[in-house]
């Protein structure tokens, strides 16, 4: 007769309960779960609803509402924080159990693609069988490749099977000595983007790459339903596509009728850098955390190294920088630009034509002991296009080779800033140019 093992499928016995919650408990506090704040409290809330059996509880609306702080009527297609914070949860889960050493007796909890309800399994479901045996084949340095006898190390006689392992070691440290020696004949040559890089990737943990979010207002349901009523859409469109409403009809709206959106929207230029960025460490096979600047804390920052994209979106990166030699300022002027702190002289404008950049400046910094004590790269631009072309600076190595032609010899040793310049068409940036630099 088969074994039947607990799942929700089944509701869990409530004897089994405190179990459970001691199995949460663990994850909560464990190193991927610890360092995000809504992922606690996401993970949290549907253990516990799943155990109370609440399956009206586990709906992506009502996730938003209770654990996000979404209004009641808000558009779980225009905001899917729920959505991205489950694929985050279970990304989190499969580190855990990945590095975890269970014990047999124990939980594990897990939440199926497709829907926010938990599932929990005794651990030793999970428990590998041992495979049998491989035979081992003993050749004879004499004899016919074709008489080699195979022997299983199961059912070999005590002094064969000492033979074997001999045999096996004698092979192992001889394959050893030829890799040894093989490393040894060849050498690859360290390039300067390797030595930029080599401070972040040398910390095994994962890399916290930080992005801003912009500020975002959305109508309600309820002004859009009005807006559509009395403005049928063109026959040509498409159906439930998004209109912009025109500027003069904003006058027939008051501020109840929108409401903010966080943690939701990024610019295409920072959108594009992130996506450099975790491009380059996935290359490098090490693993990397994608967040938003509210998920992070100070803490956070201190566990490991950390990326930040994004300037005046992000306000980890104007506290990061405040104290450097170039930042972003706006003094007495009504226009954000560059500064250098040590020449008052030295500044850095962007140049706008009807509104939009044409022309922009940005800062990439690489500090080896920042203030959280952990190497930080921050790529920011004074818009958007600005940072898309720090991302591209920053993961070319061939930009990155130019720019140390002209660096100090122990360069990689020290802290860094440089200031970008980028032209912009259409909202492109074109190759970035370094315009000023500084080592320390």
């Amino acid at each position: 007769m088969a074994t039947h093992h607990n799942s929700l499928l089944d509701p869990v016995p409530v004897v089994l309960r405190p179990q459970i919650k001691d199995a949460l408990e663990d994850i909560l506090q464990s190193a991927p779960f610890r360092t995000s704040r809504q992922c606690q409290d996401m993970f949290r809330y549907i253990v516990e609803h799943s155990l109370a059996g609440s399956d009206e509880s586990l709906r992506e609306r009502v996730i938003g509402i209770e654990v996000f702080g979404r209004i009641p009527d808000y558009d779980t297609a225009e905001d899917p924080v729920v959505r991205v914070r489950a694929a985050d949860v279970r990304k989190r889960l499969a580190q855990y159990y990945q590095a975890q050493d269970r014990e047999p007796g124990g939980w594990k909890i897990d939440i199926p693609t497709g829907s926010y309800r938990a599932r929990f399994h005794p651990s030793d479901l999970a428990s590998p069988e041992i495979p049998a045996p491989l035979p081992v084949l003993i050749p004879s340095m004499e004899a016919d490749p074709s008489t080699v006898e195979t022997i299983p190390v199961s059912s070999a006689r005590p002094g064969r099977r000492k033979l074997v392992w001999a045999f096996a070691l004698v092979a192992g440290c001889v394959a050893v000595a030829l890799a040894g020696v093989l490393l040894t004949r060849t050498s690859y040559p360290v390039t300067p983007f390797d030595l930029f890089w080599a401070p972040v990737l040398e910390n095994s943990r994962p890399v916290l790459v930080c992005t801003g979010s912009n500020r975002v207002y959305r109508l309600s349901e309820e002004a859009r339903a009005r807006y559509r009523k009395s403005h049928p859409s063109p026959e040509n469109s498409a159906p439930n596509q998004e209109v912009l409403i025109p500027r003069e009809e904003l006058k027939n709206l008051t501020g109840q009728d929108f409401f903010p959106v966080t943690d939701t929207y990024l610019t295409i230029g920072d959108a594009s850098a992130t996506a450099q960025i975790s491009s380059l460490f996935t290359s490098r096979h090490h693993p990397y955390d994608l967040r938003f600047g509210s998920d992070l804390s100070f803490g956070d920052l201190r566990e490991g190294s950390a990326v930040l994209i994004g300037a005046f979106n992000n306000s980890w990166t104007l506290n990061m920088t405040d104290s450097l030699r170039f930042v972003f300022d706006q003094g007495d002027s009504a226009q954000m630009h560059v500064q250098d702190r040590f020449d008052a002289s030295r500044a850095w404008w962007p140049k706008l034509s009807d509104g939009r950049f044409i022309e922009d400046y940005a800062i990439v910094s690489r500090i080896l002991e920042s203030k959280t004590g952990r190497v930080l790269v921050i790529i920011a631009g004074l818009g958007h296009s600005g940072t898309r072309a720090a991302g591209d600076f920053v993961t070319s190595p061939q930009l990155i080779a130019d720019l140390v032609k002209q660096a100090p010899k122990d360069w990689n040793r020290k802290n860094l800033q440089v200031v970008l310049h980028t032209k912009i068409v259409n909202n492109v940036p074109g190759s970035p140019t370094v315009v000023a630099a500084y080592y320390w």
